[in-house]
């Protein structure tokens, strides 16, 4: 009984967004959770659910890894979610690895994993609201959008670059340093490129 598709381990908040997302555009799920409560609720809605440490091999067995494409880790604890990575890359190396990360360091430490992707749990809605801050400052729709996409990429490309010198005290300062430079530098040009633009097509 087992599913074809997707495994998710952790139903909290997180969790829910996605799983709402993927059912909604019709993949099968599979749920694990340690919360008893949390369990009996997704059963009630009919999802397949079992109850248990999502790190322990013979749960994922049992909820399908051997047949699944995909591992989405949204457990709320970072241990644990460097664990289930570590289980699931060793017993079910075929399974693509999707996790939520807490913040930067334990993202540095999913990074070094070399999973499928991850995502940093406040990342995108802080992104979004310092957008919306930027329109309620006089900023247009437009330009606010835009800083946001420029300053996403620049965030995703540092934090490769900060990810290697991770654990060096010194060399991680001096790289923070370097990169809030960068960006500035990054959105002054953009800012000045986009005028300039603006002028020519007026």
């Amino acid at each position: 009984d087992s599913t074809d598709d997707v495994i998710l381990a952790g139903y909290g908040r997180f969790g829910q967004i996605i799983g709402r997302l993927l059912m909604a555009q019709g993949y099968n799920l599979t749920i694990l959770d340690h919360s008893p409560g949390q369990v009996e609720l997704v059963r009630r809605f009919g999802n397949k659910v079992y109850y248990g440490d999502a790190a322990r091999r013979d749960l994922l067995e049992a909820a399908g890894a051997n047949e699944a494409k995909l591992l989405v880790i949204a457990v709320d604890e970072a241990d644990k979610t460097l664990d289930i990575i570590h289980m699931a890359q060793q017993h079910f190396p075929h399974l693509k690895i999707l996790a939520r990360a807490i913040d930067r360091s334990h993202a540095y430490a999913i990074m070094q994993t070399k999973i499928d992707g991850l995502r940093r749990e406040t990342f995108d809605s802080a992104l979004h609201l310092g957008v919306d801050a930027l329109q309620i400052l006089g900023v247009t729709q437009e330009d606010a959008q835009h800083a946001g996409k420029l300053f996403a990429q620049h965030d995703e490309e540092n934090m490769r670059k900060l990810a290697e010198v991770w654990g060096d005290d010194k060399q991680y300062g001096i790289a923070v340093q370097k990169g809030l430079q960068e960006l500035k530098q990054v959105l002054k040009e953009d800012a000045k490129d986009r005028a300039k633009q603006a002028k020519y097509e007026h």
